[in-house]
């Protein structure tokens, strides 16, 4: 399921503003991982999983990504940069 992964990768990095993703596939197949931009700027837990969820839903109704290949996406935590920097920094 690499393909999936990468998928979302390009997925996340152009819809979302700053976008990157640090994600893996899991033996079972589902992707997880982190999700960074500056749209999370401001915003609380709700709002960042409300704009994830858009742009998988924006990008299954453009044909991008299939009903299948969304139930494949498991937990997809969110950073600002600036957030992410002091998580990679403290690793």
């Amino acid at each position: 399921m690499q393909a999936l992964q990468e998928k979302l990768k390009s997925i996340l990095r152009s819809d979302l503003a700053d976008g990157e993703a640090d994600l893996e596939t899991l033996p079972n197949g589902h992707v997880c991982g982190h999700v960074i931009s500056s749209e999370f700027e401001g915003c609380d837990y709700e709002a960042r999983r409300a704009k994830v969820r858009e742009v998988l839903e924006k990008n299954i109704q453009s044909g991008k990504l299939t009903k299948e290949e969304h139930l494949q996406v498991g937990t997809l935590l969110t950073y600002t940069p600036a957030e992410w920097s002091v998580v990679t920094t403290d690793s």
